[in-house]
C-alpha cells in the first residue's frame, strides 16, 4: 500500500516538473499575451471608459451649548439618534427633487444615483458625496443638497445646528477608471489566459515523451530507442 502511494507521489511530482517545463518553454507567448492584455486594459482606462469624478463634504451636526457656555451632553446623544433621520431625509424625494431641478438634470432618481451618504460610527458627522462623469455637476449635487436640506431643516423642523466643516469642490481628477488597477488587470487576464491554453493542451496531450512513459502504459519493457533530432 505505502509503495503504490509513493509511485504515484513520484508520478505526481514527474507531472508538475513536466507542466512547469511546458510553461517555462513558452514563456515568451506568455508574457507577450500578457503585456497585450495589460496594454489593452491601459487603452480602456484612458480613452475608452467614461471618467467618473467625485465631490464630497460633510456635515458635523453640532452639539447645543448652555447658557454658561458648556456642552449639553444631553444634545449630543439626541444628534447621535437623530443621524439617520437625516440621512434618510437627505436621500429622500423632497430634497433630491429640489436638487434636481437646481442642478438641470431630469427627475429626483437622476440625482440619488449619483449620491453616497454614510454615517461614521460613533459621531455625528454625515458624509455626502456625489460621483458623476461631470466634475462641476458633481460639486454642484453636493453644494445644492446642502443647501437645500439646511434651508428644509432650518424651515421645517427648527433645526439650525448643522454646520458644514468639509465644503465641497471641483475636483477635476477623476476617482476611476484607475489605469493602474486596469492594467495590472490586463495583465492577469492575459496570462491566465495564456497560461491556461498551455496547461489544457498539455492535459490533452496523450504523447508518450519518455521511455518509462511508454513502458508504463503498455507494460511491456521498451528494448530500444531511436534519436529524434528536429
Amino acid at each position: 500500500m505505502n509503495e503504490k502511494m509513493e509511485i504515484n507521489q513520484d508520478e505526481m511530482v514527474i507531472d508538475l516538473k513536466d507542466l512547469f517545463a511546458a510553461l517555462k518553454k513558452r514563456i515568451i507567448p506568455i508574457a507577450f499575451t500578457s503585456i497585450v492584455f495589460a496594454i489593452i486594459g491601459l487603452v480602456l482606462a484612458t480613452f475608452i471608459i467614461p471618467k467618473q469624478y467625485s465631490s464630497e463634504a460633510t456635515i458635523y451636526i453640532t452639539p447645543r451649548i448652555s447658557e454658561q457656555g458648556a456642552i449639553d451632553y444631553n444634545s449630543i446623544q439626541t444628534n447621535s439618534r437623530m443621524v439617520n433621520n437625516y440621512i434618510q431625509i437627505l436621500q429622500g424625494e423632497t430634497i433630491t427633487a429640489e436638487v434636481a431641478e437646481k442642478v438641470g438634470l431630469d427627475n429626483y432618481q437622476a440625482v440619488l444615483s449619483t449620491l453616497k451618504i454614510s454615517n461614521a460610527t460613533d459621531t455625528e458627522l454625515i458624509d455626502i458625496q456625489s460621483t458623476t462623469t461631470d466634475p462641476q455637476l458633481a460639486y454642484e449635487i453636493v453644494e445644492n443638497t446642502i443647501s437645500v436640506f439646511n434651508e428644509e431643516m432650518l424651515d421645517v423642523l427648527r433645526i439650525d445646528n448643522l454646520a458644514v466643516i468639509n465644503e465641497p469642490k471641483v475636483n477635476e481628477n477623476p476617482v476611476s477608471p484607475s489605469r493602474s488597477k486596469f492594467t495590472l488587470m490586463g495583465f492577469m487576464i492575459g496570462f491566465a489566459l495564456s497560461a491556461g491554453i498551455v496547461i489544457v493542451h498539455y492535459l490533452f496531450d496523450n504523447r508518450l515523451r519518455t521511455r518509462e512513459a511508454a513502458e508504463n502504459y503498455l507494460g511491456i519493457p521498451v528494448l530500444a530507442a531511436v534519436p529524434y533530432k528536429r
